[in-house]
């Protein structure tokens, strides 16, 4: 059996270079640890009721869109909210990917739909007189709205009786 306290140094320097050296694994350790809460809470998947949240926040983007707007305004919020409901549209994916529920999929499907009828307006092949296509994104969104809240209310008969 080895004794551990042999392997201390006898003299002070040597003791101080084992505490520094002990404190930087305990430094890289902290970070490390940092780094990964910090990860994690980055690439978590949000929760139905966060989600939600979101998709509504995107129809009320599509609803501020104003055809009346400058044309260089008007295409700045089409493509903000395009690249919002690119990014719904994934993380709608992911969750039914995740959960392996074919609402989510839906979901994804109608976002994907919603941002097909705003990529005219930001290339050029619709004017901004022409807002079928802005009504349409707001429907198909609402739609992705109402499956959602279906899951919602699914989860929550399930929890009931779980518990």
């Amino acid at each position: 059996m080895v004794n551990l306290l042999s392997a201390i140094p006898e003299d002070a320097a040597g003791i101080w270079n084992l505490v520094i050296q002990y404190g930087i694994y305990a430094v890289i350790i902290v970070v490390s640890i940092v780094a990964l809460i910090l990860l994690r809470k980055y690439t978590r998947l949000p929760r139905h009721s966060e989600f939600r949240k979101k998709l509504a926040a995107l129809g009320d983007e599509i609803k501020a869109i104003d055809p009346a707007e400058k044309r260089m305004d008007f295409l700045k919020s089409v493509t903000r909210a395009i690249y919002n409901a690119d990014n719904l549209a994934y993380v709608a994916a992911m969750l039914a990917e995740k959960e392996r529920y074919a609402d989510l999929s839906r979901i994804s499907t109608l976002i994907e739909e919603a941002r097909g009828e705003l990529s005219p307006y930001k290339y050029g092949k619709k004017e901004a007189e022409e807002d079928d296509g802005i009504k349409a994104a707001e429907e198909k969104i609402q739609s992705a709205i109402d499956v959602l809240d279906k899951v919602i209310e699914r989860d929550g008969s399930i929890n009931a009786k779980i518990k």
